[in-house]
């Protein structure tokens, strides 16, 4: 354990503070089986590792749907630190999700640990911006809305309701008038 810079108390968290174990060694670049990062991320750590996972929130298309998910920055990728002298190989490579260890010829591929402080200080935000995303794509009655496609590109509505899987229902102000659109949900956004 060492002392948070930030915190002034004994601390290992990886995202939070920033600041990660003094355990000698250097940091490792490893792939994973296919959508095993996490599987691979959780049973290092079991091991006694220290394993870290970058993540980031991705808006994703679904059936027509936009939703927020987390996904790992690099996929089929994470850092694990350890000392090459008094690491046994095998407990890693026979981790479960783990592929191998990244090597450039004979050597294991490492990387400074200035650059791991680095994407998870860049990447410790993603949980509030899940939190954001998901309150931009969820819809409520009432919504201001901005339509970015389309005929009626540039012209802010009013969200009503959803009109199926991929489109909804805006109030539309023309010449003066209300009127109700159907509009596919992929082309427009919420006004802050």
């Amino acid at each position: 354990m060492s002392i948070c810079i930030k915190c002034k108390v004994s601390c290992n968290k990886i995202s939070g503070c920033n600041v990660f174990n003094e355990k000698p060694g250097q940091w490792h670049v490893l792939t994973t089986k296919p959508k095993n990062e996490k599987r691979a991320h959780d049973n290092l750590k079991a091991q006694g590792f220290e394993v870290f996972l970058p993540l980031i929130a991705q808006v994703k298309k679904r059936q027509g749907l936009k939703s927020v998910a987390i996904e790992p920055l690099f996929p089929n990728y994470l850092f694990v630190k350890f000392n090459q002298k008094d690491t046994n190989f095998n407990a890693i490579r026979s981790t479960r999700g783990v592929g191998q260890l990244l090597r450039f010829g004979k050597m294991l591929a490492t990387i400074d640990e200035a650059i791991i402080e680095k994407i998870a200080e860049q990447t410790s935000h993603e949980e509030q911006t899940f939190k954001q995303l998901d309150e931009i794509l969820n819809y409520q009655a009432g919504d201001k809305v901005e339509i970015n496609a389309g005929p009626f590109k540039g012209l802010e509505a009013i969200y009503k309701a959803k009109d199926g899987f991929e489109r909804s229902v805006l109030l539309i102000n023309l010449l003066g008038k209300e009127h109700d659109v159907s509009i596919e949900t992929q082309h427009f956004d919420k006004i802050s």
